[in-house]
């Protein structure tokens, strides 16, 4: 499973977030929370339900849905480009075109991520895609790291 935008094992940990009764499922008012914080509001919980055919989705269904949902496996170049910018502008916060440090952070903290945004070197993971040394990723910064993940 390529689950290229967010690793899959931050993923499995989203998951784990989101499956609050720790039943090993995630409901689609969870699934559309997490949808509408990483930038894809398109879809009601009742639309959600349409397209999964259920209530609730587990691990691997939740894997599947990332990937062929939110990845649009089948999309066109425009379809990705689209995918990539969302993606991007939920790390943008202040929209001035690039990622800090504090700005991935912050997003790791909406996402449910507290402990870790506060334990990972946020600063190193933008030094790592950083290409121009300008302390910020760009959006062809970013787009580049997601295409070669």
């Amino acid at each position: 499973m390529d689950c290229s935008f967010i690793s899959r094992d931050d993923l499995q940990r989203m998951f784990k977030k989101l499956d609050k009764n720790q039943d090993g499922l995630v409901t689609l008012h969870e699934l559309h929370w997490i949808l509408e914080k990483l930038g894809w509001p398109e879809h009601t919980p009742d639309e959600l339900e349409l397209i999964v055919g259920k209530q609730s989705l587990d691990i691997d269904e939740f894997l599947r849905f990332y990937n062929d949902a939110v990845l649009d496996s089948k999309g066109t170049k425009k379809n990705t480009d689209e995918a990539i910018a969302r993606a991007f502008n939920v790390f943008d916060v202040n929209g001035d075109g690039y990622i800090s440090a504090e700005e991935l952070r912050d997003v790791l903290g909406r996402l449910g991520f507290e402990e870790e945004a506060r334990a990972w070197d946020c600063g190193r993971m933008i030094r790592v895609h950083d290409k121009n040394l300008d302390g910020f990723v760009d959006f062809e910064e970013f787009k580049n790291m997601i295409l070669h993940v």
